[in-house]
């Protein structure tokens, strides 16, 4: 009997540098934890495909199986593939899902291999990056599972777009997250965590950091929501000051229009603006800015009201 998995209608893959291997079914073991804590620093993890991966349907409009698309993957990359009893048996009996023939370049095949490889329930990690280079594939339906954060390689911020093409591989990342309450924030997103095995949530300590950790893809698009709460709150958190600035020569209102020239931009959040407002009756200006840059600004203003 097949496994059925989910039906991959269309696969919209974005470049990317391929991957890994050929057929071995002996097992390796994981190297644990503390051999996964180096940084990954490549720009990617895996050297080319040879060639493209060409994907046919049958005459009964069946793709080909997982351990077949596995093999082929490893003939074209020329790595070796490392697999238990049991996930080699659920990868022969896992069919690739298509709705019709596919032609991934082969600049494409690390992710397009990933791609399908997470949508049938498999992961992949590197078991040794040294020659030969060994690469391990596990079921997620099988009590392999469970080492699968064992597996989960250091990443940086700056990397998130690696993690991004690879949602078959583990990653964990430290955020960083000055204006957050991080325990508060980690409380609040637990929902986002819909399988303990494959992903974690961490306040760091008493930090203001957050260590994440899962599927590529699910680390790159957490992540990027974190920064983008914390960006957000720093936004918030801006200290402003006004000040009425007296000018003792000069007319204010060609004042207010230089010095917005040079310290007002349209593209600079709300809370970054620098904003002038001149008073002929009065000839002053009202100065409103972040109070780091109002020293500056009377400075300038010194300067030229002469």
């Amino acid at each position: 009997m097949r496994i059925q998995p989910i039906i991959f209608l269309s696969l919209t893959l974005s470049l990317l540098h391929p991957g890994p291997a050929a057929a071995g079914e002996s097992l390796v073991e994981g190297r644990g934890l503390a051999a996964t804590e180096r940084s990954v620093a490549q720009d990617d993890l895996f050297p080319a495909a040879s060639a493209s991966l060409e994907i046919a349907l049958d005459d009964k409009g069946e793709g080909p199986s997982m351990l077949w698309l596995t093999r082929r993957y490893g003939e074209l990359s020329g790595q070796h593939i490392t697999f238990s009893a049991e996930t080699k048996a659920q990868l022969e009996a896992t069919l690739v899902q298509l709705d019709r023939g596919l032609s991934v370049p082969a600049p494409q095949v690390q992710q397009a291999f990933e791609v399908m490889l997470r949508q049938s329930g498999f992961s992949l990690a590197i078991e040794s990056a040294a020659a030969p280079r060994i690469l391990r594939i596990r079921s997620m339906n099988s009590p392999e599972s469970a080492e699968l954060k064992q597996t989960s390689k250091l990443i940086s911020t700056a990397q998130l777009d690696l993690a991004r093409r690879h949602p078959a591989m583990q990653f964990h990342v430290v955020v960083n997250l000055p204006h957050l309450d991080v325990r508060q924030v980690s409380n609040s997103l637990r929902s986002i965590i819909t399988d303990s095995r494959t992903t974690m949530l961490l306040p760091a300590g008493n930090s203001r950091s957050m260590v994440m950790g899962g599927f590529g893809d699910w680390v790159h698009e957490n992540a990027r929501m974190l920064q983008a709460m914390d960006a957000a709150a720093a936004e918030a958190e801006v200290d402003r000051s006004e000040v009425i600035i007296v000018l003792s020569s000069g007319d204010a209102n060609a004042m207010a229009k230089m010095l917005e020239g040079v310290f007002s931009h349209t593209e600079s959040p709300p809370s970054q603006r620098v904003l002038i407002r001149p008073s002929e009756a009065t000839q002053s200006l009202l100065v409103s800015a972040p109070s780091g840059r109002m020293d500056t600004i009377r400075r300038v203003i010194a300067a030229l009201d002469r």
